[in-house]
């Protein structure tokens, strides 16, 4: 009988919610069944998960179990298994996990058609689990195992050869419950004369068992961890030269598993304990540590292999509980370049070099944006929580998105002082040339110079459709425009009207009072009022009304609108300015025209206050109120129950309504006639 392509090694050690899942995940796949052959053993399971396999092995020829006492170590669950396997590949499961439908077709063609040894399934999570990500970029037929990131990944779950498992003879470590596989793949790889990495899809699914389950959780101490860096460093000094692709290896357990050993799990040990592993250490991979493989790891595993190859084992000690406080994240500027401030005590035993670090997070908030003629005024803070120090020098910075053109803005103020959570800065930028700008905020440390996007984290005040000059400028060549991008919501500069085209205007052409003496503003527009178009109300020392209010709008024509403002006579000192968002576009509205305002009618007083309307005292007592209310209202009211009157019926009612102001009297009449 011809031997099947794939064997698929399941060990199973009580999961009996889980294994009937992966068992199927085979059975479903798209290879045909001749194909494949399931190897499961059940390593002394005590919850009924050999009676679910012996089940699946009674209704499937294709299903061999072997069952034994419980062997302690996931290593000594698959030994047995891959001696008696048949197949031209075998691939590794776990019984908590799966594989997708194609999987295994897609994998065994490919091992195939490109005479490759070993192949790598893309993985991932059905719930958020972590998984290798750095080697499934792309899929890569013929693959180097380091500057593919082979390395990264060296759990069994990959379709290996069995003519090179039995070649090298591979087999796990059966004393070791985490890290057994590291050994065993990495000398697979070393040995293969092929790797092809398939990352078109999901290959591999992986989850978190409800139990805690995986064995990858189990907590390890300090000599099981270094236990693994030493066997695996062993297999890779076998199977290597010396040299760049040795310390590009050596790497993984310099950075990934010693660390774990000089962890916290480290200051639990006693002195002696922590004596003899570092003798062990030493004397096992000490000589694989060399300046290359050294200058590849991180600044903390440098720190601590570099103090713990010293034998000073009170300053690792000190290091360790340093690195596990808060304090460990802060970083200064020092010797050209970003370190990790280390206690007084640590200085001298840690070299400078071993104490660089990435650059601090960076982040800005926009303060304010205004735009007064062709000028963008622009204020910013910025925080860099983990630097201890205080940048050099902050400036804004336009790019121009089509010539790349930087324009830096004037600066008018700064503050950097050092202890402060955030730093300031403000500038203007004047006369951008035409075209959209994009705005950053430039951070200067030491050598270092960072731009950062600004606009997507914004003072909550800020309109979200931005600002714009067009209020005082009819030309469009003349028009600016600060926006904010959709989707990233990032600040930007249209210069020309290059992307606001036809934008519309408003202009207040005069005011009124309604039925409740409230003023209504009379808006003009230049087109028709559109459902989405907004108009919004700020008020000054008002903390109950917040930043923006939402202004009801009333059609009062084709082209006019009435804008009722929240003021009242109770209001006094309170400044009122107002915006539109037309089409969404920023319009400003200048509010003005307070001298034709009918305080008599109204019961208070308005004056204009820098475009907007400030509440003054009444100039009469509350009897003027009343006399109002009988005689002048009834006609204002008409006006609230017909806005969505015939064009003819809003004449009239217009007719009717106490317009104040000569603009509005015109406009007015301009209404009665139908233009």
């Amino acid at each position: 009988m011809e031997s099947p392509d794939v064997s698929v090694i399941i060990p199973v050690y009580n999961a009996v919610d889980y294994v009937g899942q992966a068992v199927g995940s085979v059975q479903a796949q798209s290879i045909s069944a001749e194909r494949v052959e399931i190897v499961i053993v059940d390593d002394g399971s005590t919850d009924g998960s050999g009676e679910v396999v012996r089940e699946l092995a009674a209704a499937d020829s294709r299903i061999r179990v072997i069952s034994q006492v419980n062997s302690g170590t996931p290593g000594g669950a698959r030994n047995p298994a891959i001696g008696a396997a048949s197949g031209k590949f075998v691939f590794f499961l776990d019984a908590d996990d799966r594989l997708s439908d194609l999987a295994l077709e897609r994998m065994v063609d490919t091992a195939i058609a490109e005479g490759s040894e070993v192949v790598l399934g893309k993985i991932a999570s059905v719930d958020g689990r972590r998984v290798p990500t750095s080697m499934f970029r792309e899929s890569v037929l013929d693959a180097d195992i380091v500057r593919n990131k082979i390395f990264n990944t060296l759990g069994p779950t990959k379709l290996v050869s069995k003519t090179l498992i039995d070649r090298l003879d591979l087999r796990f470590p059966t004393d070791q419950k985490v890290g057994e596989d590291q050994p065993f793949m990495a000398a697979a790889y070393l040995n293969a004369s092929k790797i092809s990495i398939l990352a078109d899809m999901d290959y591999y699914l992986i989850q978190h068992r409800s139990d805690r389950g995986n064995i990858t959780f189990t907590k390890q101490d300090s000599f099981a961890h270094a236990e693994v860096a030493v066997r695996l460093s062993r297999v890779i000094e076998r199977y290597t030269e010396p040299g760049e692709v040795r310390d590009a290896l050596i790497r993984r357990p310099f950075d990934w598993s010693l660390p774990r050993a000089m962890d916290s799990r480290w200051n639990s040990l006693t002195r002696g304990q922590q004596e003899k592993l570092a003798d062990y250490i030493r004397t096992s991979v000490g000589h694989l540590y060399t300046e290359g493989a050294r200058a590849l790891l991180r600044p903390e595993s440098r720190v601590r292999t570099d103090l713990m190859m010293s034998g000073d084992l009170d300053a690792l000690a000190h290091y360790i509980q340093f690195i596990g406080s808060s304090e460990a994240k802060k970083i200064e500027w020092r010797a050209d370049a970003f370190r990790t401030v280390v206690p007084s005590g640590l200085s001298g035993a840690v070299p400078i070099e071993s104490l660089e670090a990435s650059a601090p997070k960076i982040s800005c908030r926009l303060e304010s944006v205004a735009v007064k003629a062709m000028n963008v005024s622009v204020a910013a803070s910025v925080a860099a929580p983990t630097f201890v120090g205080a940048p050099d020098m902050l400036s804004l910075r336009a790019r121009h998105r089509v010539s790349g053109e930087i324009v830096d803005a004037r600066v008018t103020y700064e503050e950097r002082k050092v202890g402060t959570e955030n730093f300031l800065v403000a500038g203007d930028f004047e006369l951008l040339g035409r075209g959209v700008w994009d705005v950053y905020v430039c951070v200067i440390i030491g050598t270092f110079e960072k731009l950062v996007r600004l606009g997507s984290s914004r003072l909550a005040t800020i309109p979200p459709e931005g600002v714009s000059n067009q209020s005082e400028t009819s030309v469009p060549e003349s028009r600016v425009f600060a926006y904010f991008t959709q989707g990233a919501g990032n600040l930007a500069v249209d210069v020309g009207s290059v992307l606001h085209k036809n934008v519309a205007r408003a202009a207040v052409i005069g005011l009124t009072v309604d039925e409740n003496a409230c003023p209504v503003a009379i808006v003009n527009l230049t087109r028709p009022p559109r459902v989405g178009d907004e108009y919004f109300a700020y008020l000054d020392n008002v903390p109950s009304y917040g930043a923006r209010m939402l202004l009801p709008a009333e059609r009062l024509g084709s082209r006019v609108v009435g804008l009722r403002l929240p003021l009242t006579a109770e209001m006094q000192g309170v400044t009122l300015t107002a915006s539109a968002v037309l089409g969404g576009e920023p319009v400003e509205l200048t509010l003005g025209g307070s001298e034709f305002w009918s305080a008599r009618l109204a019961g208070f007083g308005l004056a204009d206050s820098d475009g907007g309307l400030k509440v003054t005292e009444p100039p009469l007592d509350s009897v003027v109120r009343a006399d109002f209310q009988q005689a002048v209202a009834p006609s204002i009211a008409r006006i609230k129950s017909s806005m969505t009157a015939s064009r003819k019926s809003v004449k009239s009612l217009v007719g009717a309504v106490p317009v104040i102001g000569p603009l509005a009297r015109r406009m007015s009449k301009r209404i009665r006639s139908g233009s």
